[in-house]
């Protein structure tokens, strides 16, 4: 998606144009002396069916949660992830009938798991229009109240003839249940308008939106902060930008944020946010390069002291590559934070094959410096998303394959002492290369 604000298309072109639940965890067989630990492990796992320890450094164990041509559908792409206080972890992805594109008949699906994500329930279709027509529902970014117990999810309809806008759900029971579904939509022909809608905040008209796609997160005030994309015409030309939804009733209500300063130096896209420690807000984001170029190279970042309603002219970090994709941040503990993307610094047009190298990176200093990488998957890799367990285990959920990057969607587990462990980032060079 060059610019993720575009104001025709808020929901973005992620590319250029163009079930059976895993078996349980079972335990280990005492070793036989005859192999290694490691041989002995590695048939011990493939022999029981069960989800396999990671083959990359420091991961617990790997597996896939949705994978593509299976359940009736083509392709699985964009996921996001939160866990509840009773540690049922909720993965949310779109459902894509019939190609691997942004177009077509789009399902907004989900998937539980109480193992810790080692096993997955069926999947649950949480919202479709129209049934086999081209209609496109996704997009979400859902996020979990800070003692755990609530779980908000917003995600966006496109090209319905009716159903257009902005959706709003929440469940208070681990994701079995859902409550009706809210519909905010700025273009009068759509059944969730009003003249009163509150994305007419951000000005000009008609105003769409695209939240995430990422979790959002609960301010240590009770702020709920989704990140978005922002489309809209201003005195007859399409105005981009990128910001946040808040609402401070608990999802009663919703509210514009502001939007991160324009500047010619580069376009911003998707983004995640994360609270700092001194209760401020940094916004990461996807960018375009000058021009119109369809990736900068690198992550743009912004900040906010005022809870999302003015932001800091937007930055370049160097530390931080990416070949224009979608990225996740999220806090680990009361002093660090990660943040995880395909690491591989491409700039001007697009490359599916630029999305790789998978990498978990670490900051103790609010994201100023990321001292610590951790490379996940050094093949192909796409979209992600993270979540912490109350172990304090880092899950992480993405998009990955041998011939494409988004065939399948995993999920790892990683111990924050293997990403402490791992070696400096801070060298110049991507981490895993030599």
């Amino acid at each position: 998606m060059p610019d993720a604000c575009a104001a025709a298309n808020f929901n973005g072109n992620r590319d250029n144009p163009g079930r059976t639940p895993n078996a349980a965890i079972q335990p280990r067989r005492p070793e036989m002396k005859i192999l290694s630990t490691g041989v002995l492990s590695a048939l011990l796992w493939l022999a029981l069916g069960a989800a396999a320890p990671g083959a990359e450094t420091g991961a617990d164990f790997r597996t896939d949660a949705f994978v593509g041509q299976q359940d009736g559908y083509h392709t699985y792409r964009i996921p996001a992830m939160v866990i509840t206080a009773k540690g049922t972890v909720l993965l949310f992805c779109e459902g894509r009938k019939n190609s691997r594109r942004d177009g077509g008949d789009i399902d907004q699906l989900m998937k539980r798991s109480e193992d810790g994500g080692r096993t997955w329930s069926k999947q649950v279709v949480i919202h479709e229009e129209g049934g086999n027509a081209p209609i496109r529902v996704g997009n979400s970014c859902c996020i979990v109240e800070r003692d755990g117990k609530t779980v908000h999810l917003l995600f966006t309809v496109m090209g319905s003839p009716t159903g257009n806008g902005l959706y709003y759900t929440r469940s208070t029971d681990d994701g079995q249940t859902w409550s009706p579904m809210v519909v905010t939509s700025d273009v009068p022909t759509d059944k969730g308008y009003s003249d009163k809608n509150f994305l007419k905040g951000f000005g000009g008209s008609p105003v769409g939106i695209g939240v995430g796609p990422v979790h959002g997160i609960q301010t240590s005030k009770g702020r709920l902060v989704a990140p978005c994309g922002v489309g809209r015409t201003v005195d007859g030309k399409p105005a981009g930008g990128c910001g946040i939804i808040y609402s401070d009733d608990g999802g009663k209500t919703w509210v514009p944020g502001g939007l991160i300063p324009p500047t010619t130096d580069f376009s911003v896209g998707e983004s995640t946010v994360v609270e700092r420690s001194d209760g401020s807000l940094l916004m990461n984001m996807r960018a375009g390069g000058p021009g119109g170029a369809y990736a900068l190279g690198y992550r743009v970042v912004s900040t906010s002291s005022d809870g999302g309603i003015t932001w800091s002219k937007p930055e370049v970090d160097k530390n931080l590559p990416c070949p224009a994709c979608q990225g996740s941040i999220i806090r680990l503990n009361d002093k660090e934070i990660l943040f995880l993307n395909p690491a591989v610094s491409k700039a001007g047009g697009f490359s599916l094959r630029s999305r790789r190298n998978l990498t978990l990176r670490l900051s103790g200093d609010d994201g100023r410096t990321w001292p610590h990488a951790l490379v996940l998957n050094e093949g192909l890799a796409g979209y992600s998303d993270m979540a912490v367990t109350k172990e304090g285990k880092i899950l992480c959920v993405f998009e990955n394959g041998k011939q494409d990057y988004c065939q399948k969607i995993s999920v790892v587990q990683v111990d924050r002492a293997s990403l402490v462990a791992a070696k400096d980032a801070q060298t110049g060079k991507e981490p895993g290369k030599q």
